[in-house]
């Protein structure tokens, strides 16, 4: 990582901390690390324990299943935090390995999914391999989720569950073996600026504020949009001199679906895999209900 985030930049966890929360970031960094690279403690963040970074960090290598278990890890120190935090107000961001590529889920983790394996007892089918590295990542988001129910948190607490594109290509290298996550009905995967490339799942949990069991098909929201709305309900101004992409979107979540009022664009310059049907533009740009696509030369306009 040559580059990394400018630590003057309006950051979520500075503006919440600024409120009086106190903040922490677990997992992945993956936003600057090497030589002259900030440690995440100088993007407003009290206590983290990160991958890819220049803080204090996991061992990698130690164990050949160190992804396999990573998200065990994040979860214990995502816990530690919240209970030293328990009688205040906290920001967590946890951020896992996996599902990302290159997954090598253990022997216990694949147990429930041997059916899913060839009859060859040393080689492993890809679904075994994927649904066994989401499960395990399920089973362990769920021991955090029910430690804040024991702590009485739970309705206190908003919970944001998101991903950041769509599934891996079984193409890619170290995707091969295991790069059977669906897109659904959208053409695209990962890379891509299609639909599949793109609509990621987003679950929102907040107790009496988030309706359980809503399904919103019709609203049209983005990650850029997390900050403005956190701050928003946390009681946290941004600087007058603030100027985001995003939305303040508490109103979806909380009362009904609407149209977004900002538009989303998308830049994607490098190659997509093998299929030439998930290849989209490299331009994009969504506002109501329209989205189009074209290259930089105005070709492919879509």
């Amino acid at each position: 990582m040559p580059n990394w985030l400018d630590p003057q930049a309006t950051l979520i966890t500075r503006m919440l901390r600024g409120a009086g929360y106190a903040t922490a970031h677990y997992g992945k960094w993956h936003l600057g690390r090497g030589e002259g690279a900030p440690d995440p403690g100088a993007y407003g963040i009290d206590d983290h324990r990160t991958v890819s970074t220049n803080g204090p960090g996991f061992e990698e290598q130690a164990d050949e299943y160190f992804r396999a278990k990573s998200t065990g890890l994040f979860v214990d120190e995502a816990i530690r935090f919240v209970e030293a935090n328990r009688d205040r107000p906290f920001y967590i961001n946890l951020w896992t390995l996996v599902p990302h590529a290159t997954l090598h889920a253990t022997e216990e983790q694949m147990k429930p999914y041997r059916s899913f394996g060839p009859n060859r007892v040393p080689h492993k089918g890809a679904a075994q391999i994927y649904y066994s590295t989401v499960t395990a990542m399920d089973a362990e988001l769920g021991r955090l989720f029910a430690r804040l129910d024991d702590l009485k948190l739970a309705d206190s607490t908003i919970v944001l569950f998101s991903s950041d594109n769509g599934p891996e290509d079984i193409h890619i290298r170290n995707a091969s073996h295991s790069g059977i996550g669906s897109p659904g009905p959208f053409r695209g995967r990962k890379r891509s600026l299609y639909d599949g490339g793109v609509r990621v799942p987003l679950i929102v949990c907040w107790p009496g504020n988030v309706p359980a069991g809503k399904v919103d098909d019709d609203s049209v929201v983005t990650a850029v949009d997390f900050l403005p709305t956190l701050c928003h309900l946390a009681g946290a101004d941004l600087p007058k001199s603030y100027a985001g992409d995003g939305e303040d979107i508490s109103d979806i979540f909380t009362v009904k679906s609407r149209q977004r009022v900002k538009p989303i664009m998308w830049e994607w310059r490098f190659r997509v895999a093998r299929y030439p049907i998930h290849r989209s533009p490299i331009l994009s740009i969504r506002k109501g209900i329209w989205k189009r696509s074209m290259n930089p030369d105005r070709s492919r306009r879509e």
